[in-house]
């Protein structure tokens, strides 16, 4: 079986005394996730989670490379893919900007929202209650 390895970002924001995280739509599964993309030859989990967040949606967060969480899976063409997740919090003044060629929505959802879109098997779900505790934890 092929192995892909991947990394991405939560991106989260304070709206209200809410913590929001920033999901987006696949534009060639239609599944809500997190955005991620392949390690480049000689990049590191850090590296590509900068690049493919900035690819993207067009953001430049605040990473906290202290947060990480992996998950595996097999995608729907039998691969074995690994994903790398940094926490990372949106910076003011940007926008996100999907590009159109690889999301085909984002939105700002709360936790509870979050589960309305994320999918189940995956782990997704787990990863953010992680980052709301890790959050907390911080204050």
């Amino acid at each position: 079986m092929i192995h892909e390895h991947s990394a991405g970002s939560i991106i989260y924001r304070i709206e209200n005394g809410d913590v929001h995280f920033l999901i987006v739509e696949s534009v060639l599964h239609h599944t809500w996730g997190f955005p991620k993309g392949h390690l480049e030859p000689g990049e590191t989990e850090q590296e590509a989670a900068k690049r493919e967040v900035a690819e993207e949606v067009g953001l430049y967060p605040e990473f906290d490379f202290n947060f990480h969480r992996d998950i595996e899976y097999v995608t729907e063409e039998k691969t074995i893919k690994k994903v790398d997740f940094f926490l990372s919090e949106f910076v003011k003044n940007q926008h996100v900007v999907d590009q159109v060629e690889e999301i085909l929505n984002s939105k700002w959802v709360t936790l509870d929202q979050a589960k309305d879109y994320l999918p189940t098997d995956r782990g997704l779900n787990e990863i953010l209650q992680d980052a709301i505790a890790y959050l907390n934890d911080k204050k």
